[in-house]
């Protein structure tokens, strides 16, 4: 949805000689270097939990002297590292939701169940937040049914809760292939076996690695900081991946605008053409939002 989001912001960036954007999940770059490439005398503000990321754009700040300033942080530190740096207002302010592909392929992240590795989990490796390891070895039984079934909308949720803390009391779930064998021995009889359209571990990786993030929570703060520090007449887009997610925003979004805080620019969400989902499988679930902030609202009072 890269070019559908860049068509969002454009008009946002094309009234200023210098337009400042925040890239407030910078990833693997796709949207940063987009911007560079289509907006003249544009600068970036590119924000990442991750370290390896943050890396990456240190790098794509050394191909564009000036033009990417590159923050390793979560992005519930947006207002506060905007006002470090005395930035007052930006022109706009881009999420993309979404995992990366190279998040995902590393193994060691523990992200993904089809490679081996250590039941991390954390955007964040370096910080002092509970593992998805530390999690599970932890929380009780109704707890971890809690997380699955609430953020991974998976029917079998007690069932793997279940055989989760049965299986930690032999001996700690600590690797992907631990949770993933257990996500399986909780199958019912009947599904063991069948094709279906995800693996049966799906929603579960999902779900911890959103209860490890406080995925949800961190996006309801930082969109409150996104609307106090971005211009009158600036955009915020938004891709979201979960139905959680997708929630906080179209509810916040129409919050504002019942305040006449920001004007809606999408009624309906921009979803991805065929030709994206057929190169892209990934993205089928993908949803694209954006406001703008109404030109007559005074700095500060969202």
């Amino acid at each position: 949805m890269l070019a559908q989001t860049i068509g969002l912001l454009l008009p946002a960036l094309q009234t200023r000689a210098a337009p400042l954007v925040v890239d407030a999940t910078f990833g693997s770059g796709g949207h940063t270097r987009a911007i560079l490439e289509h907006v003249h005398g544009a600068r970036v503000i590119a924000v990442d939990a991750d370290p390896a990321a943050f890396d990456r754009a240190q790098a794509l700040a050394r191909e564009y002297p000036g033009r990417v300033l590159p923050i390793h942080a979560n992005f519930t530190a947006l207002r506060e590292r905007l006002e470090a740096m005395n930035i007052r207002d930006v022109d706009a302010v881009l999420y993309d939701l979404g995992l990366s592909s190279l998040q995902l392929a590393d193994a060691r992240r523990g992200f993904a169940f089809s490679g081996e590795g250590a039941l991390d989990m954390r955007l964040d490796p370096t910080s002092d937040t509970a593992t998805a390891a530390q999690l599970l070895a932890t929380a009780r039984e109704g707890e971890i049914a809690d997380i699955i079934f609430e953020f991974g909308d998976e029917r079998h949720a007690r069932r793997i809760a279940r055989q989760i803390v049965k299986r930690r009391e032999r001996s700690p779930l600590r690797t992907t292939s631990d949770l993933v064998a257990a996500v399986l021995a909780a199958q019912p009889r009947a599904a063991r076996g069948r094709r279906g359209a995800i693996h049966p571990a799906t929603r579960t990786f999902l779900a911890l690695r959103m209860a490890v993030n406080a995925d949800l929570d961190n996006l309801a703060k930082s969109l409150q900081d996104a609307i106090a520090c971005v211009r009158p007449g600036g955009r915020i887009a938004v891709i979201s991946f979960h139905s959680g997610e997708d929630r906080i925003v179209k509810r916040q979004f129409a919050a504002w605008r019942r305040a006449g805080v920001a004007e809606t620019l999408t009624r309906k969400p921009l979803q991805p053409a065929q030709t994206e989902i057929a190169a892209n499988p990934r993205s089928r679930s993908s949803k694209l939002r954006a406001v703008e902030r109404a030109r007559g609202s005074p700095k500060g009072s969202a």
